[in-house]
């Protein structure tokens, strides 16, 4: 990391696990991380590519997602600032085992893997927030996807809908990001099924959509048919 690029030791947007770090341990750090900004559309990491970093976003969003040879692609979830990339090939695998592409620009930090093995393997308290950290990604996802097979398209569409207003963007109103494409992606659906249970979501004064702008009118009606499915 050269001088002239924001430093670890006074990211303003630093993670829990990176303030467990001791001034040496930041040190090392920086020297085996760099820095990129990327554009909307960016592959960050490929599936089934050599896996060499681990990616921490500082701002922006991302979809994680697999490529399927034989079908659409299925996107797992959507990844929000101060997050990790990598952590589930971290130890498992040499290669990716999903795809990562920008939703909107992003400001990235790429960590060599071996330094990051090492802040694990010397410093507890980081290696411990590292591993709630992907604990609780994979105890959301997994409680997620596993709903989505319970619902049917309004369900599954109001559901997509509440976890992105509080667990991506932590609010009612917020910039859809992803076209009615993706989000058939996320939720094993077609664009024309998603489409139309957001019409229907906004004719019922549930939603408000402006374009991609959409505003959470009434929670408690979308929990609802969110519950039942």
């Amino acid at each position: 990391m050269s001088d002239t690029e924001l430093s670890c030791s006074n990211c303003d947007k630093a993670s829990c696990a990176l303030l467990t770090l001791s001034p040496k341990e930041i040190s090392e750090m920086e020297i085996h991380t760099n820095q990129t900004d990327m554009h909307k559309g960016d592959l960050l990491l490929r599936q089934e590519t050599p896996f060499h970093s681990i990616i921490y976003l500082r701002s922006g969003y991302v979809k994680e997602f697999v490529i399927n040879k034989n079908g659409p692609d299925q996107i797992v979830q959507m990844i929000k600032p101060r997050s990790y990339i990598g952590l589930q090939s971290l130890f498992s695998n040499k290669v990716s085992a999903f795809s990562f592409q920008a939703i909107s620009d992003v400001e990235l930090c790429y960590i060599e893997q071996d330094t990051f093995n090492i802040l694990i393997r010397g410093n507890g308290d980081f290696a411990r927030e590292i591993l709630i950290a992907l604990s609780n990604e994979t105890l959301n996802n997994q409680k997620r996807i596993l709903g989505l097979n319970q619902k049917q398209i309004f369900g599954k569409v109001a559901d997509t809908m509440l976890y992105m207003s509080e667990q991506i963007f932590e609010n009612k109103e917020f910039d859809l990001m992803m076209s009615r494409s993706e989000i058939a992606q996320m939720i094993a659906s077609t664009r024309e099924s998603v489409t139309k249970a957001l019409l229907w979501f906004h004719q019922e004064r549930m939603i408000d959509m402006r374009k991609n702008r959409l505003k959470i009118l009434n929670v408690t009606r979308l929990k609802d048919i969110s519950k039942k499915g």
